[in-house]
């Protein structure tokens, strides 16, 4: 199975509020040659206020925003998950995709009403060239070359570890170059550190994981906090009963006796804190569990980290209380007051299904009537704002003047309710950018655009289809 390298360029850094305006990808065979490249950019939604630094950084200017010659955010989406389904079936990877672009790609799709899930089910698998970098530097540090940033730390920062590796990154932050960064960080790590990628590759796929961390022996667990790693000797503990791709590992450095007589509370206070001797892995995010053979010398004898790991493995009770723990330690959380917060409330039924695949083959003015044949409430509300950014006159007047005193609450502000950056957040971030000769006229560009924002944001065509 091949590869699908892709990457986005967005509004700022909320994967719930923020928009895509760039995505790119290009498809791999399975030796990481390329078959296929893509990319769109797409024009801003009226009720998203971009980031200044944002903007600053992708080098997207408020004339690109508004461009009526891009495609919408509605149009642009359908787009990506037609050419994601031909590359289909694919591990898709990136460079922090896994914490950043997968949430914003899932947002988006679902914000367009289609399948959140594109990229993991039906034959799809994901991985994260970043987890990589990570196992790479802390475990096969000779294999490449980690920069050193402004504050005399490492990073593995895409934009600053390809250059230092080699690769010529002068056009970071677009999105197509930065897909090329990750493939030529993928190939160097494949190349320079074999072991590494035989290892970690595997667990693409969460059956491999689940399979890795209840299998009773002990692995080589890498993880980071604030850019720094830590590397431990680990073995499967438990396993959640809510959410089956919640798994605890515990520390084998400590010993495991006074872990396994923990009660409930015990458990949950071992599962917090800097030094914590239960740690939290999630089996489809491609967890750095790799085996012992490629980790450090821990200080501890092999035999004796096989035993402790055998004394947590066979402890049917202590998993038993680490299932409750977890169960406490993780409650569900509160419902939501906004649509995109719900995101993960539920599938929708078979009928809502099909109703979504008809609404887009649908026109316009149909759109406006199929919406509200819709059983979920969230893909109703989702799909009368699709209808009132694509053509609002189709929509019953009631209909279209609570949208748009929603568009007016999203860009100042309504009280109590936080859902996504104002006018006013974004003029206050500008203020805190330090101006210097290269990026005063791109921010007074901005802050000229910001300032010319009325409620009713963008204009939007009225055309049909």
């Amino acid at each position: 199975m091949g590869y699908v390298f892709y990457d986005t360029e967005t509004t700022g850094t909320d994967t719930t509020f923020d928009q895509i305006l760039q995505f790119a990808a290009i498809r791999t065979d399975d030796d990481l040659n390329e078959l296929d490249r893509f990319e769109i950019r797409c024009r801003l939604l009226p009720h998203v206020v971009p980031a200044a630094g944002a903007l600053l950084a992708t080098r997207v200017t408020p004339a690109m925003l508004t461009d009526p010659s891009l495609p919408t955010h509605y149009e642009a989406m359908l787009t990506i998950a037609q050419k994601l389904r031909e590359w289909s079936p694919a591990i898709f990877t990136g460079y922090n995709t896994l914490a950043f672009d997968e949430p914003l790609l899932r947002q988006a799709f679902y914000q367009t009403l289609q399948p959140i899930y594109l990229t993991n089910t039906n034959g799809n698998q994901r991985a994260d060239v970043l987890r990589l970098a990570q196992v790479t530097a802390a475990l096969a540090p000779n294999a490449i070359t980690v920069p050193i940033n402004h504050i005399e730390r490492p990073t593995l920062k895409l934009d600053m570890l390809a250059p230092a590796n080699g690769f010529a990154h002068e056009n970071a932050h677009d999105a197509l170059a930065d897909v090329e960064a990750t493939i030529f960080m993928a190939r160097l790590i494949r190349d320079r550190a074999p072991a590494v990628w035989a290892s970690l590759m595997p667990l693409v796929d969460k059956a491999e994981v689940q399979a890795r961390v209840l299998s009773g022996q002990p692995l080589c667990l890498v993880q980071y906090h604030m850019g720094r790693p830590t590397v431990l000797p680990v073995v499967g503990g438990g396993q959640s009963s809510d959410n089956p791709t919640m798994l605890a590992v515990v520390d084998l450095t400590k010993d495991p006796e006074p872990i396994l007589q923990m009660d409930v509370d015990g458990l949950v206070k071992a599962m917090q804190g800097p030094d914590r001797a239960i740690r939290i892995v999630t089996s489809n995010k491609m967890p750095a569990l790799v085996d012992m053979s490629v980790g450090p010398d821990f200080g501890i004898a092999a035999a004796e980290i096989a035993r402790r790991a055998s004394e947590v493995a066979q402890d049917g009770p202590f998993a038993a209380r680490v299932r409750q723990a977890l169960a406490q330690r993780y409650a569900p959380w509160p419902a939501a007051e906004v649509v995109e917060a719900r995101i993960y409330e539920g599938f929708p039924s078979r009928a809502d299904e099909g109703r979504m695949q008809a609404f887009h083959k649908a026109t316009r003015p149909e759109r406006a009537e199929l919406v509200e044949t819709f059983e979920d409430d969230r893909l109703r509300e989702l799909g009368r704002r699709i209808v009132f950014l694509e053509q609002p006159d189709a929509l019953r007047p009631e209909l279209r003047q609570g949208l748009e005193t929603w568009q007016h609450n999203r860009l100042h502000g309504r009280e109590g309710v936080q859902a996504g950056r104002t006018i006013s957040d974004a003029m206050a971030d500008l203020d805190s950018i330090v101006v210097t000769e290269t990026n005063a006229a791109a921010l007074h560009d901005i802050r000229l655009w910001l300032g010319s924002q009325q409620p009713q944001g963008i204009e939007r065509e009225t055309s049909q289809g």
